[in-house]
């Protein structure tokens, strides 16, 4: 019985919206929200398997472990070449002291002064927080189910997709060259899956002007 209760939990546990908000019910559904399999199965059901990747790195090192990650390909969430370029470009922390420096050069004091403060209401990139181990084991997946040892990681898909797709021609042109240029490669092959919208960004207060 309390077997058919835990599948029941796993299965309830997809439908919400913020896992910290019943994992803190009791000791049953934090148990639940540890599991790797409950965890990558809310991911994949609330994002779907093109997004459930991405989210699962912005949700950053409390949410993506090992398990999670495993969980997650074993159940055919899409990695692209996409995903692998913007992971290398955006993983690990800037240098705020050179940024400080080249501010510090560059700017008077009162510009200065104004780009310091937009720095503190900047949020964190994508994938800057992410664990060494976790960052290695996307880009090891990534060329094995890509299956090309000369992967193209410093390119750039989405730019790549607006060419192929006809974006610099003329609409009566479009159709004609969006079969003949994406074919297999960049769609079947290279799974390419647009990023999902950022978030609207919470209008500003009136000390914010």
């Amino acid at each position: 019985m309390e077997l058919l209760y835990n599948e029941l939990r796993i299965e309830i546990f997809k439908f919400v919206d913020t896992p910290i908000s019943i994992a803190l019910t009791n000791k049953k559904w934090y148990a639940i929200s540890q599991d790797p399999q409950s965890r990558a199965d809310w991911l994949i059901f609330k994002y779907g398997h093109a997004h459930a990747l991405f989210h699962a790195v912005r949700l950053g090192n409390s949410f993506l472990t090992s398990e999670v990650l495993h969980s997650l390909l074993s159940k055919n969430a899409i990695i692209s070449r996409y995903f692998i370029q913007r992971l290398l470009m955006h993983f690990g922390p800037y240098d705020e002291k050179l940024i400080e420096l080249k501010i510090e050069h560059n700017v008077n004091q009162v510009d200065f002064d104004r780009i310091r403060a937009f720095q503190k209401k900047l949020s964190s990139p994508w994938a800057s927080n992410l664990p060494l181990p976790i960052f290695t084991k996307l880009i090891t997946a990534g060329y094995n189910i890509l299956n090309d040892e000369n992967l193209v990681i410093k390119g750039n898909d989405m730019e790549l997709f607006h060419f192929l797709s006809a974006g610099p021609l003329v609409i009566n042109q479009e159709p004609q060259k969006f079969f003949q240029s994406l074919g297999e490669d960049l769609i079947i092959n290279k799974k390419f899956v647009p990023f999902p919208p950022r978030p609207t960004r919470p209008k500003p207060t009136h000390d914010e002007y």
